[in-house]
């Protein structure tokens, strides 16, 4: 059996007092509106403590029940192990079974990994919540950063004219990539959380207040926190790509009567694209392995709600979320037992690296095939 979770009553409480709060703001605490939801918030209040105390005491009485049960093995020296028959997952004889049997046993822990929600304070079960929450922020982030670096590298390059205020720009822009990434954590969480999301919350979310809704972590947050990190390095790419098209093709083109647009449109950005998707996927794959900035802007220990799920509005920006950086680095270096989390640190630590890995061969994938696409109409 497993136990009941009775968090949902207490969020119903929470609501009811958030309601209590609003209409004692706005009628005051003598109005008889605040005295009819005084009495339906101390009525909820009465049946949830009611239902806590008798969870408690199903949850008691499960506990003494699984503790009468223990299982006695004896090991290879010859000693005895007594263990709580709860405390078992699983079991199987390990010198007993084939090949095939052992092969089926690694493919389903490997499945448990990667689809299970952890359990044990993140140091046993799987990682799903993570892998889900990093691929989530990563692609919010590449969706912000791509579009604004490759304008603006077009603009620096191909239209801006060369002086003092361009210089100014391109050196800020260098300088960006060589600013510590937790200055963007600060950054973030003092601009998009406090500032940014304090504004929202105070225009449209006013009744939940003081309780916040977009002034804390998230993973918009997050998301614009790391784009502004990674900017430099679409910028820079854009800009070497751009550079890297013939002169001979730009006048070419406009000897044929095309404008600066169409040239730009049709000769300069698909030629220049290998340079561009290389300096997106560089971005992502710097981006997904991030973590100093996202410990202040929205990745959290254990997210109970996913980012992204099967009900409207189906993305939700203002959730905290799960990241395997960030997942490496709690189980690594805050849990109680860092010795038995080793496993699960050294794989997900394996599975990050793959996933950057990743990434960065296929950026070497599409540069190569994009530029053969387009060697031939050199000249």
């Amino acid at each position: 059996m497993q136990r009941r979770d009775f968090g949902e009553p207490h969020a119903g409480a929470g609501r009811a007092r958030l309601e209590l709060r609003r209409i004692e703001a706005h009628y005051g605490a003598d109005s008889p509106e605040y005295a009819r939801m005084r009495a339906i918030t101390d009525g909820e209040t009465v049946a949830i403590d009611s239902r806590r105390r008798a969870l408690e005491e199903e949850i008691r009485l499960l506990d003494a029940e699984n503790a009468r049960y223990t299982l006695v093995l004896t090991t290879a020296d010859g000693s005895t192990a007594t263990i709580v028959l709860a405390d078992i997952v699983r079991g199987f004889p390990a010198n007993q079974l084939s090949i095939s049997s052992r092969a089926g046993v690694y493919v389903a822990r490997w499945w448990e990994f990667l689809s299970a929600d952890p359990r044990e304070a993140n140091s046993e079960g799987g990682v799903y919540p993570a892998i889900i929450g990093t691929v989530i922020m990563t692609l919010l982030m590449s969706v912000l950063v791509v579009p604004f670096g490759v304008l603006a590298a077009l603009y620096l390059r191909e239209y801006a004219k060369a002086g003092l205020a361009v210089s100014a720009v391109r050196i800020a822009i260098n300088n960006m990539a060589g600013v510590p990434s937790i200055v963007f954590g600060v950054f973030g969480l003092g601009f998009f959380c406090y500032i940014v999301g304090g504004s929202i919350d105070g225009t449209f979310f006013s009744a939940k207040l003081p309780n916040p809704t977009y002034g804390k972590g998230g993973i918009i947050w997050a998301s614009l926190t790391l784009a502004l990190l990674t900017l430099p390095v679409v910028v820079v790419a854009t800009e070497e790509a751009l550079a890297a098209v013939p002169r001979s093709m730009r006048e070419g083109s406009y000897a044929c009567g095309a404008s600066k647009w169409q040239t730009i449109r049709r000769i300069v950005l698909p030629r220049a694209m290998p340079g561009i998707m290389t300096g997106f996927i560089l971005a992502m794959a710097r981006g997904a392995g991030e973590v100093a900035p996202l410990m202040l802007v929205g990745a959290v220990k254990l997210a109970p709600d996913l980012p992204i799920d099967g009900v409207a509005p189906y993305l939700h920006p203002d959730r905290s979320f799960m990241h395997l950086g960030f997942h490496i680095y709690d189980v690594g270096f805050q849990s109680q037992n860092s010795e038995a989390a080793k496993p699960m640190v050294f794989t997900t630590t394996l599975l990050l690296i793959t996933l950057i890995a990743t990434l960065n061969i296929a950026a070497v994938g599409i540069r190569t095939r994009l530029r053969r696409r387009f060697v031939g109409g050199t000249f």
